[in-house]
């Protein structure tokens, strides 16, 4: 873990054809949130609380799941009409003792919410919590920060001091971070504290971290400072009783192992 993030899953670039289109069908989450951030095309978000969300790049969906939420992620119609593109990246958050168990909800801000922070060369976007000076719309559960980060060659980045763990993801370009070289599609947590990110060329990452909240297992789509509680869960999705996604009528079964 880093910081309470536990997940990162880099999606994409997919090129869609004319009539095709992402299916994730309605799954299960307990004990965690889901940061789910588009860099190109867009989906809709379907969830047991009755949320309904189209996210396009820029825009942050923030779901809570707590003690247990469905949700599905589809490319909405009109993208599915004609050739479409798909990019993104989803991270999950593991929530605190105490938090672990919340009614599930959802949040999103727009792209035009996130606030962004530029200075010689370096774009910085908050998508989640506080740092770089600035407080996303999106708090978080527990003290951590998620930015989208674009650096010009020649230019560099300093984590912020403020947040005990860090990693940075490559997105593309030629990075460092602390003098080590990371490959696009690498994921490198900085050592503690002083760590600088380094562009020679043109670059994007996103980084992210936070206080750390203890030991969390994880199994499938769970997260829980309890095994026990992660059996429970199986138990819950298996006999339905984690909610369904208003409007579907498939779902995605716990898998045999």
């Amino acid at each position: 873990m880093v910081g309470p993030f536990i997940f990162a899953d880099l999606m994409g670039p997919a090129d869609l054809g004319p009539g095709r289109g992402a299916d994730v069908a309605p799954h299960p989450h307990v004990g965690l949130a889901t940061v789910t951030y588009l860099f190109d095309g867009s989906l809709v978000h379907r969830d047991s609380t009755g949320a309904v969300q189209r996210i396009e790049p820029g825009g942050v969906n923030w779901m809570t799941a707590g003690w247990g939420v469905a949700h599905s992620e589809r490319s909405p119609d009109d993208a599915r009409a004609a050739s479409s593109s798909l990019a993104g990246l989803q991270t999950w958050v593991a929530l605190p003792d105490g938090g672990e168990e919340v009614d599930p909800s959802f949040q999103h801000a727009g792209a035009t919410e996130v606030p962004a922070v530029e200075d010689g060369g370096v774009r910085v976007r908050l998508l989640v919590g506080t740092a770089f000076g600035a407080a996303s719309p999106v708090p978080g559960a527990s003290p951590l920060f998620h930015a989208d980060v674009h650096l010009a060659a020649g230019t560099r980045l300093a984590l912020p001091a403020e947040h005990e763990e860090r990693a940075v993801l490559v997105i593309d370009g030629d990075v460092e971070v602390d003098g080590e070289p990371i490959p696009p599609r690498h994921l490198a947590v900085a050592t503690s504290g002083d760590a600088v990110v380094r562009a020679a060329s043109a670059a994007r990452v996103i980084t992210f971290g936070g206080s750390p909240i203890g030991r969390r297992y994880i199994w499938w789509n769970f997260v829980s400072s309890s095994e026990q509680r992660i059996e429970q869960a199986k138990a819950d999705w298996a006999e339905g009783r984690i909610g369904a996604v208003p409007g579907e009528s498939e779902r995605i079964e716990l898998p045999a192992t």
